[in-house]
C-alpha cells in the first residue's frame, strides 16, 4: 500500500475512535421526575376538580376498577367524579422499578374503556375522554380527563 492510504486510514481510525469515545463519554441526563403529591394538589385545586365532587383513587381500586395491577405501583394519587354526570378525572401512578410501560399499558386499557362508557352517554363529557391526555414523567405515568386537560398536563409536568 501506499503511504498516503494509510496515512488516511490511520486518520480515519483516528477520528472514528474519538467520535465514538466522545459518544460514550457523554453524560445522560437524569430522568425528569415528577412529585405525585405536589401534581395532586395542583390538579385538585383547578378546575374542573375544585369546583366538582369526587372521590379520592386509591391503591384499593386499582385492579378491580381501573384493572392496574397494584403490585406495579408504589404510590397513588387521583380523583374520580362521585357521579355519572362527569367524566373530568385524573390518576397518578408511580411505577414501580422496571414497570413503567405495564403500568401505561395498563391506564391506557382502562381509558379505552373509560371511552366506551362514554360515548353513547352525555357527548360533551365523551369528548372530554377522548381528549384525555396520558403521559409518562420519569416512573409517572398520569391521565387527566379534562376540559383544560393539556393547560393541566403542562402545569404538573413544567
Amino acid at each position: 500500500m501506499n503511504k498516503k492510504v494509510i496515512i488516511a486510514i490511520v486518520a480515519i481510525l483516528v477520528v472514528l475512535t474519538v467520535g465514538v469515545i466522545g459518544f460514550l463519554m457523554l453524560k445522560e441526563e437524569p430522568a425528569k421526575s415528577l412529585n405525585i403529591e405536589t401534581a395532586s394538589n395542583i390538579l385538585a385545586n383547578s378546575v374542573p376538580f375544585s369546583e366538582m365532587a369526587t372521590m379520592y383513587i386509591t391503591s384499593d381500586l386499582l385492579e378491580g376498577v381501573y384493572g392496574i395491577n397494584p403490585q406495579n405501583v408504589a404510590n397513588v394519587a387521583g380523583k374520580a367524579p362521585m357521579m355519572n354526570v362527569h367524566a373530568s378525572m385524573y390518576i397518578i401512578l408511580e411505577a414501580v422499578d422496571g414497570q413503567v410501560d405495564t403500568v401505561k399499558t395498563e391506564l391506557e386499557q382502562y381509558a379505552t374503556s373509560y371511552e366506551q362508557q362514554w360515548e353513547r352517554y352525555l357527548p360533551e363529557q365523551y369528548e372530554l375522554v377522548q381528549n384525555r391526555k396520558v403521559g409518562v414523567v420519569g416512573n409517572t405515568v398520569y391521565m387527566i380527563v379534562a376540559e383544560n386537560a393539556e393547560t393541566l398536563e403542562q402545569e404538573i409536568t413544567k
